[in-house]
């Protein structure tokens, strides 16, 4: 017998995609010299950023433009995880 889902509805989250997306809009940031440097996943529509950043709006304007990048091509996402460490 199944028992159907109760609560939240699972999604498909094209991580992959979504992961490439978050890359590529990292990459074409000028004031970003190296976006290698950065760590970029995504899971079950989660996106996940690390690295290290030299101040707190440096940190905002990443994830800002990440996010924008994201709605621009219309992927669905759950959030992103914002792991970025600031080092003065």
């Amino acid at each position: 017998m199944k028992i159907p889902f109760i609560g939240k509805s699972l999604q498909n989250f094209a991580d992959d995609r979504l992961q490439a997306v978050a890359r590529q809009a990292l990459a074409a940031d000028p004031m970003i010299p190296d976006a290698d440097v950065f760590t970029v996943e995504s899971a079950k529509g989660v996106i996940q950023l690390r690295g290290v950043v030299h101040s707190e709006a440096e940190e905002r304007r990443i994830e800002t433009m990440i996010a924008n990048a994201l709605q621009t091509t219309g992927l669905k996402f759950e959030r992103i995880a914002n792991e970025l460490r600031v080092v003065s």
